[in-house]
């Protein structure tokens, strides 16, 4: 199901993504100018998670176009993005050498990749912003984590909280209850910018398919893991709405224990 599930995501996320970028965040030139002007701004309070980037290798999963992986690079991180859409490795290289630093972007599903060559590696492992979604099993993701980290090394992963799903908010900012929270389901749904095109062009997109996770089932596959859970972090919405959460943020470290 998990393959399924990565062949429809990456179909989505190639069609009209660098085009989305553009109109989103400029063209490179633009987009490299803004981030160089305050790197810090685009990683909000996840830096104070992080602590000082500066000389630690990080990786970005599921990284897109590079607006966290290009900050990190900037503020002395040696960055690699896990993705699965050549049109985000387009627009990400293209800004990063437009801002002056340097990443390493592999393009591929993240059960894909060269485990031998990529554990035990890095310092910190992040993931931002509506990612968790694309994983149809959360226990395989979260080991792959794990062996991606050192020893010591950290997790920062930031997401959508789940209550969200079942939450509704009108155009009068009415918010609404709708919806099943623990639905278990693989439902299909639109790539995160095709309400940004035209009715016409809209009709191209391929759907995504999506499978939306409660907060218990995430913290478990995280713990189960072997990963030791500091903190997690609710967020209130950022909308009229700042009663509901709106984001989480789950640190957790990975440290050597010797059993007896």
């Amino acid at each position: 199901m998990q393959k399924e599930q990565s062949e429809m995501n990456k179909k989505a996320w190639s069609h009209k993504a660098y085009e989305w970028w553009e109109k989103k965040s400029g063209s490179p030139k633009e987009a490299a100018e803004d981030i160089n002007r305050d790197p810090e701004k685009y990683m909000r309070k996840h830096l104070g998670y992080m602590g000082d980037v500066n000389g630690k290798r990080i990786a970005v999963l599921l990284g897109s176009s590079g607006r966290k992986a290009i900050p990190l690079a900037r503020l002395g991180g040696i960055v690699t993005v896990v993705d699965i859409s050549p049109e985000n490795e387009r627009y990400a290289l293209e800004v990063a050498r437009e801002a002056n630093v340097e990443i390493e972007y592999i393009v591929s599903d993240l059960f894909d990749i060269d485990m031998e060559k990529l554990k035990h590696t890095f310092d910190i492992v992040y993931l931002e912003g509506g990612i968790l979604h694309y994983f149809a099993d959360l226990t395989p993701f979260a080991r792959i984590v794990y062996e991606l980290l050192k020893d010591g090394g950290r997790l920062v992963l930031n997401d959508f909280h789940p209550i969200r799903k079942v939450i509704y908010v009108s155009e009068d900012h009415t918010a609404e209850l709708r919806g099943d929270y623990f639905d278990t389901r693989l439902l299909g749904g639109d790539v995160a910018y095709k309400g940004m095109f035209s009715l016409d062009e809209q009709e191209s997109f391929p759907d995504c398919l999506l499978r939306y996770w409660t907060l218990g089932e995430i913290v478990t596959a995280v713990a189960a893991s072997g990963l030791v859970l500091e903190q997690l972090a609710e967020e209130p919405r950022n909308d009229p709405n700042p009663h509901l959460p709106g984001s989480f943020t789950i640190v957790a470290n990975k440290f050597r224990v010797d059993r007896v």
